[in-house]
């Protein structure tokens, strides 16, 4: 099966991701780490990637959606799929769905976590990055247990630029009129549900899991 996760940046997809994985095996496909790890690779598709990437310019949606299908061939047959981070747009959403149905396959669900933006801005403001791993934390809703330390290997934490309150209001403006045509697309498909992400991640998973895996839900 393959799903798409929706919400706003603070909605917290990347745990849940992490969570889903954990409890019922959901493989989360997330469009920049594949962008990422194409280039660090250096494969083809990664090769192309990196001569916009050098010259500042945005990966064309065609080059995206390439590596995105790359990603899910690899994923072992029978294993749901979680992509994240794309698509944003309902153009970028017919050309997956086009990409798609070349392979004989679709978009079988898309879950959007309801977040009120006042909240996905206190979320982001408080963000904090691992320099070394990459691991994320959030000053108030899960702190590390030694300021400014990661937990995982002790190296320095940081706020990316872009979680700065003048760049989290830009990018969620841009991600609120993007979403609105985009829930609207799949609604209009009968595939969209929602879940409330202003719980905890505990409770934001269980609901996420009586939609994917209703028995582990109730156990």
């Amino acid at each position: 099966m393959n799903i798409i996760l929706l919400g706003p940046q603070g909605s917290g997809k990347g745990t849940q991701a992490a969570l889903l994985n954990a409890r019922v095996g959901v493989v989360q496909v997330a469009s920049g780490d594949v962008l990422r790890a194409a280039i660090q690779s250096a494969s083809p598709l990664g090769l192309k990637a990196k001569s916009y990437y050098d010259v500042g310019e945005l990966v064309p949606d065609e080059l995206v959606i390439g590596l995105l299908i790359e990603a899910i061939d690899q994923v072992p047959a029978g294993t749901d799929v979680l992509l994240d981070g794309f698509p944003r747009t309902v153009a970028q959403a017919r050309a997956l769905d086009a990409a798609l149905a070349e392979r004989g396959s679709t978009i079988d669900k898309v879950v959007e976590l309801r977040l009120p933006l006042d909240v996905a801005k206190e979320r982001l403001s408080g963000r904090l990055v691992c320099r070394t791993c990459g691991a994320v934390y959030n000053e108030r809703t899960r702190p590390p247990r030694v300021p400014r330390v990661c937990d995982i290997d002790g190296g320095p934490l940081y706020q990316r630029a872009d979680d700065y309150p003048e760049a989290i209001e830009k990018r969620l403006k841009i991600w609120e009129r993007e979403n609105d045509a985009l829930v609207g697309y799949y609604e209009s498909r009968g595939i969209l549900e929602r879940v409330d992400a202003q719980g905890s991640p505990e409770d934001v998973s269980r609901d996420l899991l009586a939609i994917f895996a209703p028995s582990d839900a109730s156990a």
